[in-house]
């Protein structure tokens, strides 16, 4: 492993746990409230609060390594972007949530693990994308 890789990964652990740290929430709906707050200002700042993204293209295109793992996690995080932003304007909108209107009501507190289940997932796939 190159010390330029080893730089960016450590940069993308980094920037995930600013992700983590504004998305915080005890709860689901804390969770989705803090979401609410920023998507409310407006999508394009929704949107830049997720600098993972972009920095994940930075990597590829720094490093050239267009490789299926390196193009999946930028998939991924484009998904993952687009299903919060999907359930904004669900709120937003007051539509149905289906499922997730139950997680609304209840106050079940998310765990450790599930807040960092994102760092854990993206930063291992980085890792074996790049290395």
């Amino acid at each position: 492993m190159n010390q330029t890789m080893e730089f960016f990964l450590i940069i993308l652990i980094f920037l995930e746990i600013f992700e983590i740290f504004w998305q915080r929430g005890k709860n689901f709906r804390e969770y989705l409230n803090n979401l609410f707050y920023f998507y409310k200002k407006g999508v394009i700042i929704f949107i830049l609060l997720h600098p993972t993204l972009y920095f994940i293209m930075f990597a590829q295109i720094a490093l050239q390594n267009y490789s299926f793992l390196a193009s999946l996690l930028v998939l991924i995080k484009i998904f993952d972007i687009g299903f919060k932003i999907s359930l904004m304007d669900k709120i937003y909108n007051n539509k149905d949530l289906g499922s997730f209107e139950t997680l609304l009501k209840t106050d079940y507190p998310l765990s450790t693990g599930i807040k960092g289940a994102g760092l854990i997932i993206y930063s291992t796939i980085f890792f074996f994308a790049f290395s």
